[in-house]
Order: C-alpha cells, then sequence, then structure tokens
C-alpha cells in the first residue's frame, strides 16, 4: 500500500510543477538571432527568410495568431535548444544547444517572443457581450 502511496504521489508531483520561465534578455538574443534564424524565419519572424522559401515544411511565423498558442517560453526554449527533430517538429530545424550557451538560448528565445502578437501575449480578455441589434 505505502507503495501505491509513493507511485500517485510521483505522479501526481509533475502537476505542481512550477511553470518555466524562460529569464531570457531579448536586447542581447537579437545578435544571436540575425545570425543563426534570420536565414529561415525571416527578418520580421514571419518564416520568409531566403532559405525558408526551399524548406518543406516552412519555417513558423511567430508572427501568425495561430501559432500563437504553442509560442510559450518553455515551447521556444526547447525548440532552439534541441532542434525540430526532439520536440516532433520538422528535422530541419536544427538544435542550437551546441553553438549558444544556455543563457544564450534564453536570449534568443525572448527575442523570438517579441514577434509573438500582442493580442496573444496580453491576458485572455473576458469574453465581450454581443453586440445588440438595431
Amino acid at each position: 500500500m505505502k507503495k501505491l502511496v509513493l507511485v500517485a504521489g510521483l505522479v501526481a508531483l509533475p502537476a505542481f510543477a512550477a511553470p518555466f520561465d524562460l529569464k531570457g534578455d531579448g536586447t542581447k538574443g537579437e545578435t544571436s538571432y540575425k545570425t543563426l534564424c534570420v536565414a529561415c524565419h525571416g527578418e520580421k519572424g514571419d518564416g520568409n527568410g531566403p532559405a525558408g522559401a526551399a524548406l518543406n515544411p516552412k519555417p513558423t511565423n511567430f508572427t501568425d495568431a495561430v501559432n500563437a498558442v504553442r509560442l510559450t517560453d518553455e515551447w521556444v526554449y526547447k525548440m532552439v535548444k534541441e532542434g525540430g527533430a526532439a520536440n516532433g517538429k520538422s528535422p530541419l530545424m536544427v538544435a542550437w544547444a551546441g553553438a549558444l550557451n544556455d543563457q544564450q538560448i534564453r536570449d534568443v528565445g525572448a527575442y523570438v517572443l517579441k514577434f509573438k502578437p500582442a493580442a496573444a501575449k496580453a491576458e485572455p480578455a473576458k469574453k465581450a457581450a454581443p453586440a445588440k441589434k438595431k
């Protein structure tokens, strides 16, 4: 019985884990982004870099509201660090852990998140009441 309680407690533990905090500086990450990422993801983060045109699937468009749901601190960090193949995405997305240290990865992630649509960055707004018909 004690083993069952212990196992149940360990399984529930991740539910109480603190949310991932990127702790990156987008200003510092800009240079690395422009050196390593812009060829595919584009200057504006829209996935329209010169090399991105030849890729299938296309690079993520960070400015698209549809993609905003997955653009969390943790998702961006993991993608930059581990690459696409390690995260169930395109193997064409390079893992930058060999070229960047952990703080540089966080800084690039913070810069990427600057492209996220402003509405997606804000707290979810309360649902507006439907307009009255005239």
